[in-house]
């Protein structure tokens, strides 16, 4: 494995930080970053193969951090905003969904809505000494492997299906492991403000994400942004913004 160095990093030793939440699975996040923007990255580590969901600002090295925990993963984007492709170009094998593989391809500062959100005022501390929103360098990441609505990522031991959960973004995704009822949910689902006014975004498709979802028997959903939710937590957050939508004509 090896990382390009021509992209800059920080040399900050503590810029990732990660916590094993069950059996198998890591939360990998970015401290600095502010709380209810920073990306959840999860490992999720099988007996035949391992993966990775999402990898944060690319700031710093992720596949080198990673390194001891999942060697070889297969990089799963859940959409291909800024926060969360950071270091896509990291990883050897990267899927996403068809719908947003021209943005991985070529990433812009806009494609990916870093123009928007991205702030250094946001970051306690920066990477490095002078940061600013300009100095964050996306690079093409172009998939190995395009992935849609019903197709199953085995890794041995645990079998997720993909959800193509357009709402958030056009080609958003969510890994769906029926034999647990574990969900990862990205930025479909998740505590805090639900972003559905990004140009990407269409508010009465995302309602009928909502809405199917949550028929799911999910026990736990893993989110892109905020605390892991249980079933019940999971199930009032849905609750919460199609009520905060109920006047939107679908």
């Amino acid at each position: 494995m090896s990382v390009p160095l021509r992209h800059h990093y920080t040399d900050r030793a503590d810029w990732f930080a990660r916590q094993e939440v069950t059996q198998g699975i890591v939360h990998v996040w970015e401290p600095a970053y502010r709380e209810d923007y920073r990306c959840n990255i999860y490992v999720i580590q099988g007996s035949t193969s391992d993966l990775v969901l999402d990898t944060g600002l690319g700031l710093g090295s992720l596949r080198t951090y990673l390194a001891p925990l999942a060697p070889d993963p297969l990089l799963v984007l859940s959409h291909g905003h800024y926060d969360h492709i950071g270091s896509a170009f990291e990883f050897e094998r990267r899927v996403i969904h068809t719908a947003e593989a021209q943005i991985v391809a070529a990433p812009t500062h806009a494609n990916t809505y870093a123009d928007l959100l991205l702030a250094e005022e946001d970051f306690t501390p920066t990477p490095w000494d002078g940061f600013t929103a300009a100095d964050w360098a996306v690079e093409p990441a172009p998939a190995t492997g395009l992935i849609g609505e019903g197709d199953i990522l085995d890794l041995g031991d645990r079998r997720f299906t993909v959800l193509h959960t357009p709402g958030h973004s056009w080609g958003s995704v969510c890994l769906w492991d029926e034999a647990r009822g574990f969900l990862f949910c990205a930025d479909t689902v998740y505590a805090g403000e639900i972003f559905d006014h990004l140009p990407c975004s269409d508010i009465p498709i995302y309602l009928q994400t909502m809405r199917r979802l949550r028929e799911l028997p999910v026990r736990t959903a893993f989110p892109g942004h905020g605390p892991i939710l249980s079933g019940d937590e999971f199930r009032l957050t849905i609750d919460s913004y199609l009520a905060s939508k109920q006047r939107v004509k679908t």
